[in-house]
């Protein structure tokens, strides 16, 4: 699977959001999601969603949502979802490595973003197939003059070039390639309501929420290490 990192947050047996897998025991996703331990489950490791068993249903023990989470629009918009159990590391899953608190985004770094959100702005299901994308960042300024002011130091803004992340896909990452290494940058949180390719989408910015992630988890997720094979890659519920 070429996003081992890959989350697929699931209802009743359906998609509704993305996530990205930082440590065995955590997953980092969007708060607006509002995944529920009760009647919500993981899937990891997958990139087709067309056969999911309950075996592959991984349950979740906890939520913690950013204190300062707030709907419309979002902002701080990201919860930790802590597992029952740790998974099990390899081929298929791994984790993915957190930027640091001081880490500067570079506008020309290679990202992509992942999931299972819809392509089209008036699907009637999401794809059973995991659709990836070149994300090209933008800057704050730009970002802000097709917004407005609803876009704060804690976001980046990426897109606009053909491609969007639509319905389906909050929650997902932002992954740049960076010495031989993803990262996960950003998590998908808003855009535009049709899925206008030329609109951006606004992420959390991760490296502005690293204290809070280590504060929650303990240090137990994010820590830099090679990816398996050293592969570099040149919402129901939750609305993007």
């Amino acid at each position: 699977m070429s996003w081992p990192w890959l989350v697929s947050l699931q209802h009743q047996g359906h998609h509704y959001c993305g996530g990205a897998l930082i440590g065995r025991q955590w997953v980092l996703t969007a708060a607006h999601c509002n995944f529920s331990t009760v009647t919500d489950y993981l899937v990891i490791g997958r990139s087709y969603l067309g056969s999911i068993r309950d075996g592959d249903l991984i349950p979740v023990k906890a939520v913690y949502t950013h204190p300062s989470f707030t709907q419309l629009p979002p902002s701080d918009d990201l919860s930790l979802l802590h597992l029952e159990k740790p998974v099990e590391l390899g081929e298929f899953v791994s984790t993915i490595c957190l930027p640091g608190k001081d880490d500067k985004i570079n506008l020309v770094s290679k990202c992509l973003t992942a999931g299972w959100g819809i392509t089209e702005p008036h699907q009637d299901e999401f794809p059973k197939t995991v659709q990836q994308a070149k994300v090209p960042l933008i800057s704050s300024i730009s970002c802000r003059s097709y917004w407005g002011l609803e876009i704060k130091n804690t976001n980046i803004c990426g897109g606009a070039s053909g491609s969007s992340s639509c319905m389906g896909d909050s929650g997902g990452p932002l992954q740049c390639g960076e010495g031989g290494q993803y990262k996960l940058i950003g998590i998908v949180s808003w855009g535009s309501s049709n899925c206008h390719p030329a609109a951006p989408t606004v992420f959390t910015r991760i490296s502005a929420y690293t204290d809070w992630i280590t504060s929650i988890t303990g240090g137990e997720a994010g820590s830099l290490r090679e990816q398996p094979g050293g592969t570099v890659i040149t919402s129901g519920k939750g609305n993007t």
